[in-house]
């Protein structure tokens, strides 16, 4: 065994079970001393697999380790294109955001803005997944994505009422899960869209009793707006990605918050 590939695969493993991570967060989670973990972050840095994300010496994933699977897809430029979107916007409301896609049969939350939310008491809800019909996350991806797609992830349909709640999300442009008790979270829901192909769902998590009518008439067009904002910053990523992988082949004439979001 290579004991420094082993490092350097155990120091992104820790990285990959959170948004940021610290010196002291790897050092704890690998059990690898200090200095060489220092040293691997370093080393991925300037590789590009990594970035410090503030002053206080976090670090974060960047897209590029794409490159170390090939069942990753390009689903991770969206997220590197809409982290200074999303920081704006939550600087700008104060409410945090996350941003999800389709993991399997669940929606997983990619990023969050919940570290720089001063309304988040939870540091970040990175990584969770999310049940496709009891979320705001899942139902705006179920009424915005092909029919293909919402029969695959619905393979017995829909009842009528999920059907209505879809109909109703896909008229007025978002989806809002509602607290079923005084204590919970409400999370609202848009799409992340580019010519006709669903890239990911960008929400906002309030306390339950904020999530009102009045509320939603002034916040989901923020929402939306930073939505067109990570579909423009991930154009040109998009782009760039396409032409490094060359031309493709012809296809075949015959393809304070919780985290229930």
């Amino acid at each position: 065994m290579i004991r420094s590939i082993s490092r350097g695969l155990a120091v992104l493993r820790a990285m990959n079970a959170r948004m940021h991570s610290t010196l002291a967060d790897l050092h704890r989670d690998t059990g690898l001393p200090k200095p060489t973990v220092f040293r691997i972050l370093e080393t991925l840095r300037d590789e590009g697999y990594v970035r410090e994300v503030d002053a206080r010496g976090s670090y974060q994933l960047t897209g590029k380790v794409r490159d170390l699977s090939d069942g990753c897809s390009e689903r991770l430029l969206i997220v590197d294109a809409a982290i200074p979107c999303m920081i704006r916007a939550t600087r700008r409301i104060k409410w945090p955001l996350g941003l999800s896609t389709l993991d399997g049969d669940r929606m997983a939350v990619r990023y969050s803005t919940m570290p720089y939310s001063p309304l988040a008491y939870l540091p970040t809800t990175y990584g969770r997944r999310h049940p496709m019909t009891q979320s705001s996350v899942g139902l705006a991806y179920l009424a915005f994505c092909s029919e293909p797609e919402r029969r695959f992830l619905l393979p017995e349909g829909a009842s009528a009422e999920l059907q209505a709640i879809l109909d109703t999300t896909r008229t007025r442009g978002y989806a809002v899960r509602q607290p079923t008790a005084e204590w919970e979270s409400a999370t609202c829901a848009v799409p992340v869209a580019e010519d006709g192909e669903l890239l990911a769902v960008l929400s906002m998590t309030t306390f339950g009793s904020t999530m009102t009518r009045d509320f939603l008439d002034r916040h989901i067009p923020i929402l939306q707006q930073t939505a067109a904002e990570i579909l423009a910053a991930h154009a040109p990523l998009r782009h760039a990605d396409q032409a490094d992988e060359g031309p493709s082949a012809p296809l075949p004439a015959s393809a304070s918050i919780s985290s229930g979001e």
